[in-house]
């Protein structure tokens, strides 16, 4: 990587309300166009490099739930009908 980190990531075995609230504040940190900081450790740090280098395109979390689903309906009807488009052919 481009910027200088600590030699070990520290611990990972947290609880989940340890890794939510990291996962949250590295979306916060991101939001406000902060890079991962290599002064931090443990699931702080990680959370940050999967927030920043790992997610592509938009972060699902970002998204109210009833456009989330809208989303999932559209794409399921355009597979159904690449599938159904396939089997008419054959």
């Amino acid at each position: 990587m481009c910027f200088p980190r600590k030699p070990s990531l520290g611990r990972y075995s947290a609880t989940r309300a340890e890794w939510c609230q990291s996962y949250r504040q590295a979306r916060i940190a991101a939001g406000n166009g902060l890079d991962p900081n290599p002064k931090s450790s443990g699931i702080t740090w990680k959370a940050q490099l999967i927030v920043a280098f790992e997610r592509r395109g938009h972060d699902p979390l970002a998204y109210p739930v009833q456009c989330r689903l809208n989303a999932h309906r559209i794409i399921n009807e355009i597979r159904a009908e690449e599938i159904s488009q396939e089997y008419a052919k054959d």
